[in-house]
């Protein structure tokens, strides 16, 4: 893949999916528009990161607030990519960093990603400090809200997550947010 900016213009199709088991999964973002098709892979994280902040962007765009509950439980699953969305796409990387904005002129929400890309300095792999985007797709705010809520029914497909510190909730989690202890109830 070059490093020139690819512009989707204004996304045919852009959803996310989760792939594979809870505790072993891979996040995509995929995207049809006029340069292709698109995928996107993105940590966990960044997929929740992308989410609150479409869910700011459309606030302060409408001067409304946008409600996002904390515990949601029993989220439809995402669809998915379509059958006809093809297994190598045009464009593929892993994502090292999003952009969100929006183009008052066209009233619509711009996506920018750029990858993940290692140099060697000093006998070690590092991340540059400047990374260009290679990615670029435009979507209305009714098409960014849907995909934050796709975001969020794919993440909660995952392990059940900690109350208070967010970490997964597996078998002998331990809260650091409780200093590892659980409150004891008196009767």
């Amino acid at each position: 893949m070059s490093g020139e900016l690819h512009d989707f213009g204004r996304a045919e199709l852009l959803d996310v999916e989760a792939i594979g088991q809870p505790g072993h999964r891979r996040f995509r973002l995929f995207c049809r528009g006029r340069e292709g098709t698109a995928s996107l892979w993105l940590e966990r994280e960044q997929m929740e990161a992308l989410s609150l902040a479409i869910d700011q962007l459309l606030a302060q765009i409408s001067g409304q607030p946008v409600l996002r509950l904390e515990a949601q439980t029993n989220l439809p699953k995402p669809p998915g990519a379509p059958s006809d969305f093809p297994e190598q796409p045009d464009i593929a990387f892993q994502v090292a960093q999003l952009t969100l904005g929006y183009d008052e002129d066209h009233d619509t929400i711009v996506l920018l990603a750029a990858p993940l890309v290692l140099i060697e300095r000093d006998g070690e792999l590092v991340a540059p400090e400047e990374i260009e985007p290679q990615f670029a797709v435009r979507m209305s705010r009714q098409r960014a809200a849907r995909l934050s809520s796709h975001i969020t029914g794919a993440l909660a497909g995952g392990r059940p997550r900690c109350p208070l510190c967010g970490q997964p909730s597996d078998p002998g989690h331990v809260c650091v947010k409780q200093n590892g202890f659980h409150p004891v109830e008196l009767n």
